[in-house]
């Protein structure tokens, strides 16, 4: 009898300990997943990007480069609090993108001279699965 309860204590010693290894990897996996579901969105580091790409293929003037990084920084600036919805609100978040690439656009259009302009329409990229800085800022 005493030895049918030590292997009965023994045995739920062990499932115990296996369940308490097993809810421990799955906090583990929980807390990795969320910190590994909203990639890291530098805006700093975005707008050299961006603006290494405009000042050259613009011909940007000294005057003008203020101008459109302080267009950049803010389309970024939203685009960092529009990118939490991205996950919960997909229509929704394509739709406030939309509106920031539009404002963009003209808010450029109106400090830059059209042969400018006519260059940054050809350098914005057609939809979010271009490989380009301007397409991480507006997509």
């Amino acid at each position: 009898m005493k030895k049918k309860l030590l292997i009965a204590a023994v045995l739920l010693g062990a499932i115990s300990f296996a369940n308490a290894q097993s809810v421990g990897d799955i906090t583990k996996a929980a807390s990795k997943a969320s910190t590994t579901a909203v990639p890291a969105f530098d805006v700093a580091s975005i707008s050299n990007q961006v603006m290494g790409v405009l000042s050259p293929k613009l011909k940007l003037t000294e005057a003008q480069k203020p101008v459109v990084n302080s267009l950049v920084n803010e389309t970024l600036n939203k685009k960092k609090n529009i990118l939490p919805t991205m996950a919960t609100d997909k229509a929704g978040y394509t739709s406030k993108m939309t509106a920031s690439r539009e404002s963009f656009i003209a808010k450029m259009k109106k400090n830059i001279s059209p042969t400018q302009f006519d260059a940054l329409t050809s350098l914005l990229p057609k939809s979010a699965s271009a490989v380009t800085p301007l397409a991480k800022m507006l997509y």
